[in-house]
């Protein structure tokens, strides 16, 4: 009987074992993103002045050789009633490997702001985008 029960701890051991690189595996770190097709890297950041000037900015780094043409839809957002406003958007695109749009706006104080840049990259008529947020800033 005692070795039956070892010879199936054994069996269990060696079956967690087996799976458990794989598990490891499929599991991304955090922040992790899936590799990109068209784009290198894409940002939004926001600051904001003393006086209330908000420089708003969104960026894609294409992939030269691959990225034929960027586009970026910018929105400044303000937190309110419990959630994001959209404030101002601006929209860029251009046959480029890489873009930056960046806008000037006088911001409200009282207010949580964001920017939010949703960014295209295409390889001809193939499309991939991505959306990203800067800090929020309190104004």
């Amino acid at each position: 009987m005692k070795k039956l029960l070892a010879i199936a701890m054994m069996v269990c051991l060696l079956f967690t074992l087996a799976i458990m690189p794989a598990q490891a595996a499929e599991v991304p770190a955090p922040d992790a993103e899936l590799m990109a097709l068209y784009y290198r890297n894409a940002g939004a950041t926001l600051s904001i002045s003393a006086s209330g000037n908000a420089t708003c900015t969104g960026k894609i780094e294409g992939i030269e050789g691959t990225t034929t043409s960027c586009s970026i839809s910018l929105y400044l957002q303000r937190y309110e009633n419990g959630d994001w406003e959209d404030v101002a958007m601006w929209t860029d695109s251009a046959n480029v490997v890489s873009l930056t749009l960046t806008r000037p706006l006088g911001a409200d104080s009282g207010y949580k702001y964001r920017t939010k840049a949703v960014c295209y990259a295409y390889s001809g008529s193939q499309m991939e985008y991505t959306t990203r947020y800067s800090s929020e800033v309190w104004y």
